[in-house]
């Protein structure tokens, strides 16, 4: 019982932290993540425009300003939908790999990260090596006792807590907006 109450907490403090390091707003006890305001550049992408088309031009408009990305965060919904992606004429072959092949998730050699806490039709890109840091200050620790009157109330407190900062380097290296206008 106690490794999968421990295993669960776990589970779930990671998928916070994805939570915050994404969406945080800033607000005691939120990370300041890297979509809130300040963190992130803009991206305006073309009418009409797919997913492989906004990644390709947000990619270049980063290398434009001196930015290498390494990675794009993509809802899984939306990375779906460019899977079946097929040809307008021709073979009406899959764009990006026939199902039975694994294509890989790198469109345009930038690796893909998929995200539930990414909102559906939005996504960022950027060299967030340079961009950005996480700072840990104590891994996920899971802490079980007893608080005051809970032994005689067959009690038991469970805490699972981290301790983490993002710190925001250079704002311009990430790009984030909606994928199509």
């Amino acid at each position: 019982m106690v490794s999968y109450i421990d295993t669960f907490l776990r589970y779930g403090l990671d998928e916070h932290i994805d939570l915050q390091l994404l969406k945080g707003d800033g607000t005691t006890p939120n990370l300041s993540g890297i979509l809130d305001a300040g963190n992130f550049t803009a991206f305006t992408p073309t009418a009409g425009a797919n997913l492989v088309e906004s990644i390709n031009k947000a990619k270049y408009a980063l290398w434009a300003n001196g930015y290498a990305p390494d990675t794009v965060i993509v809802n899984p919904a939306n990375w779906a939908a460019m899977e079946v992606l097929r040809e307008g004429a021709g073979t009406g072959a899959y764009l990006y790999g026939a199902p039975g092949t694994n294509a890989g998730m790198n469109p345009f050699g930038v690796r893909v990260v998929l995200s539930s806490n990414m909102t559906a039709g939005q996504f960022a890109i950027g060299q967030f090596a340079r961009s950005s840091m996480v700072w840990n200050r104590q891994g996920i620790t899971v802490e079980m006792g007893y608080v005051n009157a809970d032994f005689t109330n067959n009690l038991v407190t469970i805490r699972a807590e981290c301790r983490m900062g993002l710190e925001t380097r250079v704002p311009g290296a990430v790009l984030s907006g909606a994928i199509t206008a």
